[in-house]
């Protein structure tokens, strides 16, 4: 009996430390590593493949690098339960797909993951009153701590995010906050400490967050990421960042109208007030949307009354000249 305990162990020793080792690398979002052990596994595994803890494992990698991809698609579509039916909504979101994505979030309803969603959705459109009201905690009769560890999180991004989007910083630094002691190794963590960071002038640390996502090489760029680096590298005067950002944005959907609000930033910083608003009116006109947007529609409204005081000012000089 000793001597057959003996082989179990040495035979599934190895195996239960690989799972460990998975189980551990995504508990701190360590993508990587976990990219990594799910290859030893398709080459190792055989039929312990087919344990629903790897093909969650699978299915949460595919998530996290957010490449598009019918196999992962398709995958989703099998579970019928509401955490999967949220990842898929998840997937469909990232990609652009709003349709698909709201007709997947219409069952759920007011529970916690499908008003989640419906706030997500919301920022999305670029409707973030209408988002942060989805999803505060004195505003709707949902239980929020019912939500998975992750979800939670998420929410209190999606609320730092509206807050950014209706110049609510302080708002934004505390949800930001919130999230961070629930998930301090979650990369869309980062992301928004970024994105905090760029919009309380912090640049230093800015600076650094910015430099931390970039060397996530497994990460997929965004247009907003892009965009704010870009006007990070502009205040720092660093046009080999300025250049790679803006040649990023190329690449992206809807990037153009970035590249757009980046130059007409740019113009106004160098005083050429008509011009940066022409460019920053130009990106509106193209689909910007959230806080940028906002961010748009306040410097432009700051140039036209700039624009109208001038104009008084001279009708008042030429008066005098009379």
């Amino acid at each position: 009996m000793l001597l057959l305990s003996i082989i179990f162990m040495l035979s599934c020793g190895p195996f239960l430390w690989r799972l460990e080792q998975l189980r551990q690398a995504e508990s701190v979002y360590d993508v990587s590593k976990v990219r990594d052990e799910l290859q030893w596994w398709n080459a190792h595994g055989g039929l312990l493949n087919k344990l629903e803890l790897l093909k969650e494992a699978n299915l949460w990698l595919e998530l996290e690098l957010n490449v598009e991809s019918k196999d992962l698609e398709s995958q989703l579509t099998m579970y019928q339960d509401e955490q999967h039916r949220f990842w898929l909504f998840l997937y469909y979101l990232k990609n652009g797909k709003i349709t698909e994505a709201q007709d997947v979030l219409g069952p759920m309803g007011k529970t916690p993951l499908g008003q989640l969603g419906q706030g997500l959705t919301s920022l999305e459109n670029g409707d973030a009153e209408e988002s942060r009201s989805q999803l505060a905690e004195t505003e709707t009769e949902v239980d929020w701590n019912k939500l998975p560890i992750q979800e939670q999180t998420l929410r209190h991004l999606v609320l730092a995010q509206a807050a950014m989007s209706m110049g609510d910083q302080l708002a934004a630094r505390a949800e930001l906050e919130e999230a961070q002691k629930l998930e301090p190794h979650n990369p869309a963590c980062l992301t928004v400490a970024f994105d905090v960071a760029v919009g309380e002038g912090q640049w230093a640390k800015a600076v650094e967050l910015c430099h931390s996502i970039v060397t996530q090489t497994w990460r997929s760029r965004t247009t907003l990421f892009e965009t704010k680096r870009a006007v990070l590298a502009l205040h720092e005067n660093n046009l080999q960042e300025l250049t790679a950002s803006l040649a990023s944005l190329k690449e992206l959907p809807g990037g153009d109208g970035c590249i757009d609000y980046v130059n007409g930033i740019q113009a106004l910083s160098k005083g050429q007030q008509q011009e940066g608003k022409n460019l920053l009116e130009r990106a509106m006109n193209s689909g910007l949307e959230g806080e940028l947007k906002a961010d748009a529609q306040k410097a432009v409204a700051q140039v036209i009354d700039r624009q109208k005081a001038d104009q008084l000012l001279r009708s008042v000089v030429d008066e005098n000249v009379e």
